[in-house]
């Protein structure tokens, strides 16, 4: 079996510490997967920017959850909370909540090989909310995705949330500030995206009470792993990590 169908010629980035590696041109090209490769180093190779910015995912089924790590990986998070929330279909104990977070690990670095990043994200062990929201304290912004009716656009929310963060700011007042605050290149933000059955409004206000920005995705129904994807591509627009500003 040839590794990853590569020939000589062509152009593989090796990473040696997380963000870093080197690009080498290939020599040859192993007939096993314990074999070295050979090649010719042409330079250094190094990640954006970390953009900061955390996913808590509510706990979905298998491949819904297996999917959303793999998709929100690709798009480039920093951080990924999954949250044991009230209408997760999915109870783990101990045992399985170790055994989970190894398999979306392996899951988060397969995803980030694939897209070229040489950085996985952090993939934390399952929490409940009052964890989850512990783990954020001093984040510039928070945002709470729910399909319920009093939401606005995340646009209108983002642009809240940096008006506030400036005030603070002004103020000396800013829990952030440095390298999170909003105006800075790697902002500190956090999503919180629901399971199938969506967050209850008693999460809802706990995390509102935590200072998140409630935010509608509009009128149809996604699913939690399209969900996820939407809100994340929206953020890291935002953060100019796909292009955006």
């Amino acid at each position: 079996m040839r590794t990853l169908r590569l020939r000589p010629g062509e152009h593989v980035v090796i990473g040696d510490r997380p963000g870093h590696g080197w690009e080498m041109e290939l020599l040859s090209v192993p007939g096993h997967r314990r074999d070295a490769l050979e090649g010719t180093l042409v330079g250094e190779h190094a990640d954006a920017p970390e953009t900061g910015l955390t996913l808590v995912q509510g706990i979905s089924a298998a491949e819904r959850m297996d999917q959303t790590l793999r998709q929100t990986t690709e798009l480039g998070v920093s951080r990924v909370i999954p949250l044991e929330s009230e209408r997760s279909n999915v109870r783990l104990d101990a045992a399985a909540r170790r055994a989970k977070q190894r398999r979306w690990q392996r899951i988060a670095q397969s995803a980030a090989e694939q897209s070229g990043r040489l950085r996985m994200p952090e993939i934390g062990h399952p929490v409940g909310l009052g964890d989850a929201l512990a783990l954020l304290e001093g984040h510039d912004a928070l945002f709470l995705f729910w399909e319920e009716p009093g939401g606005t656009t995340f646009g209108e929310a983002w642009e809240r949330a940096a008006a506030a963060h400036r005030e603070a700011s002004l103020h000396g007042t800013s829990q952030g500030g440095g390298p999170g605050s909003l105006g800075a290149p790697v902002p500190r933000t956090a999503l919180f995206v629901g399971p199938e059955g969506g967050f209850s409004a008693s999460e809802a206000r706990r995390m509102q009470g935590a200072g998140a920005y409630t935010v509608s995705l509009g009128s149809n129904i996604l699913r939690t792993e399209t969900a996820a994807v939407v809100a994340c591509t929206l953020a890291l627009s935002r953060l100019g990590a796909l292009g955006g500003r």
